[in-house]
């Protein structure tokens, strides 16, 4: 099936709840890492082990994030993310810092740190998703307009929403899109 994103607008209510019925185990996560975020301003070692249990755990990444960063660095390096939380691109590099964490799961990290603002990218949306979307090259600046994209289509989504006052937050879009493009034969044109 190929959308346009004003089609997939229309229909991301019932990706979403697709998505949400399998994954439920997330947003208890999301929801803690999101307010110890606000709260302390950092996370830990401990909390990017929690989002691979919720959110896949591919190549052993948990072990090799383990075994390639201190405590101290993780906490360092998250804090100036979420210091950097208005700049999207200062915020990835800063997460991208931490090693053998790569593109996807920092970006799920920015997702968990504040979903209002941040989704996860992955290949599979990359792939999916129409090229005119995501033009870029380079990985950094592709994460930011694929971060516009979804505000973009955010700005068409009917209400209510799932989340407070029934807003739909940018990872409410990419959980949807993610959803959509499970199945490789979908497209977002």
């Amino acid at each position: 099936m190929e959308l346009t994103s004003n089609q997939f607008a229309s229909q991301l209510s019932g990706w979403y709840q697709k998505w949400a019925q399998v994954n439920n185990a997330y947003f208890p996560v999301e929801k803690r890492l999101s307010e110890k975020a606000l709260e302390k301003g950092y996370l830990e070692i401990s909390d990017l082990i929690d989002i691979t249990r919720v959110l896949g755990n591919p190549h052993s990444i948990r072990s090799r994030v383990q075994s390639n960063n201190t405590a101290d660095s993780v906490i360092e390096k998250t804090k100036n993310a979420i210091l950097n939380i208005g700049d999207p691109l200062k915020a990835l590099q800063w997460i991208c810092s931490i090693k053998c964490w790569g593109l996807t799961y920092c970006s799920k990290t920015l997702r968990c740190i504040c979903p209002q603002k941040y989704g996860a990218l992955d290949s599979r949306i990359i792939n999916g998703v129409n090229r005119n979307y995501l033009p870029s090259n380079n990985n950094y600046v592709k994460y930011v307009e694929f971060l516009q994209l979804c505000e973009q289509i955010r700005q068409r989504v009917a209400k209510p929403g799932p989340r407070d006052k029934e807003e739909w937050y940018i990872a409410d879009i990419e959980i949807a899109l993610f959803q959509f493009l499970w199945n490789k034969e979908n497209r977002l044109l």
